[in-house]
């Protein structure tokens, strides 16, 4: 464990080594980073780091995803970070009225993640793609194949993909949060 020697505070005016008004100038000298020592405890400058999300009403991807039935885009943002959440599907075919159509190879529903663009309306960046775990696509040879599996709750299953991804990326984002504040020693 390491003691108040090896402790020094960045604020001339705080000295005291358990200050809870500044665990953000706490620095650790014998670690080349104070989140190393301080992770997961209330002193972590990064502990009070929120993540927020933002439901958008516009289709976050696809050349057609203004067409697609089903579209949900959540921004999510790290203080000065922000990804994009993007599920599109249920592509009504153009041609064979009430039936669908994929959005890729075998796909009905799919899910993305990118950066965005930070423009006046963080639109998804679709050439800067963030890679993730979770299941990302609703796939079937055909429409009834998919409508077998999900019944009437195609839609649903989408819904559910798409929070799951928004729970990993919320977890990611602040970890690269983190990485970024914490790549230079101190």
């Amino acid at each position: 464990m390491f003691g108040s020697d090896d402790i020094t505070w960045c604020d001339s005016e705080c000295s005291a080594t358990n200050c809870s008004r500044h665990p953000h100038n706490m620095k650790c000298k014998t670690i080349p980073h104070s989140y190393a020592y301080f992770k997961n405890t209330e002193y972590c400058p990064f502990s009070k780091v929120e993540v927020t999300t933002q439901e958008r009403g516009w289709a976050g991807h696809l050349i057609c995803g203004a067409s697609c039935l089903f579209r949900r885009n959540t921004l999510v943002t790290c203080d000065n970070v922000k990804w994009v959440v993007s599920t599109v599907g249920g592509l009504p075919s153009p041609l064979d009225r009430g039936q669908m159509q994929t959005i890729g190879a075998n796909r009905w529903y799919e899910t993305m993640v990118f950066e965005s663009l930070y423009d006046e309306y963080d639109d998804a960046d679709v050439k800067k793609q963030i890679e993730f775990e979770s299941d990302w696509c609703i796939c079937g040879k055909t429409w009834e194949e998919v409508e077998e599996k999900y019944g009437k709750f195609v839609d649903k299953a989408a819904n559910e993909m798409h929070e799951k991804v928004v729970d990993e990326i919320k977890k990611k984002i602040k970890e690269a949060y983190i990485n970024a504040k914490t790549s230079d020693p101190v």
